[in-house]
């Protein structure tokens, strides 16, 4: 079932997270985890440029003193933001990587990945961040490098992972096609091009269970004609 994970809900799992210690003699390291976490968000709520280290402190439990030894600038918090996020999201795609390992049927394996990264796209956080780095790189290029090395470079590593266990795996297959990579990364794309752009135009209602069920379908039977030697 198609399902939509919430900015509150990655939240308090990190919250839950950080709560083993006296909340009044914080360590740096849960200092910062505070900060992060409250950035998220703050963010979220009143959007990157009208939120404050003000209100970020006070939901931290910290002082602006706190903050600025940790993030000079707001964009090093926004950056942090990001790997917050995304390692939450690498965790749960390996997660579904692993699931899928027993499963025969590539075709099968690639659709139940894809729903996976839909998932992520249109999540309330992911999406959030997609359309807050796409603005923000403008002006700090090297956030949108970070968003493309730890998501979209890292996911087509992890399908070059699933191609090339199959293709192992598949004894009769006659020929290989030479760059697994590049097919990992014609399949990313095909799943998720359509998703992000609507994401990013605010278009994200539009999707539902059986909508992008059918996406996912139709994007692998098209991955699985351009590249026959991976069925």
């Amino acid at each position: 079932m198609f399902r939509r994970l919430a900015v509150d809900q990655r939240l308090l799992i990190i919250k839950k997270n950080n709560s083993s210690h006296d909340p009044e003699q914080p360590t740096t390291d849960e200092r910062v985890s505070r900060i992060v976490t409250a950035a998220l968000e703050v963010f979220s709520e009143f959007s990157f440029r009208s939120a404050t280290t003000d209100e970020i402190a006070r939901r931290a439990r910290v002082s602006k003193r706190d903050i600025y030894a940790a993030f000079p600038h707001k964009h090093a918090l926004l950056i942090a933001v990001i790997d917050l996020v995304l390692q939450a999201d690498d965790e749960n795609f390996t997660n579904v990587i692993s699931l899928t390992r027993e499963s025969t049927s590539l075709q099968e394996r690639l659709e139940v990945i894809g729903l996976a990264l839909i998932n992520e796209i249109l999540s309330t956080a992911t999406g959030f961040l997609c359309r807050l780095i796409s603005s923000e790189s403008i002006h700090e290029p090297q956030i949108g490098a970070i968003y493309f090395e730890n998501w979209y470079a890292r996911r087509g590593e992890l399908i070059s992972d699933v191609l090339a266990s199959h293709m192992a795996d598949a004894k009769r297959r006659t020929r290989r096609y030479d760059n697994i990579n590049q097919a990992a990364r014609h399949y990313v794309a095909l799943v998720t091009h359509l998703p992000q752009l609507t994401v990013l135009v605010g278009m994200r209602g539009i999707w539902n269970s059986k909508s992008v069920q059918a996406h996912v379908k139709n994007a692998v039977e098209c991955f699985l004609r351009a590249y026959p030697s991976a069925g």
